[in-house]
């Protein structure tokens, strides 16, 4: 029981700095979304397309990251 628990501690550990990291990638993106929103409205639909793109992709791993890690402790939960 004790190695089981020592296990499931340390994916809870890194599970909880993926989220972590994850929120302040997720603000970033947000900045890049809104850059591309901006640059859109200022005349420069092309670059902004590609800032708002962008973000879609930033937005889509931190999204994947946080289920696989998600997965990943539920794997190891204690029974």
């Amino acid at each position: 029981m004790k190695d089981e628990k020592k296990e499931y501690l340390v994916h809870k550990q890194i599970y909880d700095e993926t989220v972590r990291r994850n929120k302040k990638i997720g603000m970033v993106s947000l900045l890049i979304f809104g850059i591309g929103l901006a640059l859109k409205y200022l005349d420069m639909p092309e670059t902004g397309g590609h800032f708002i793109w962008l973000g879609f992709v930033i937005l889509l791993y931190t999204i994947g990251s946080n289920l696989m890690a998600k997965y990943e402790r539920q794997k190891h939960k204690l029974k």
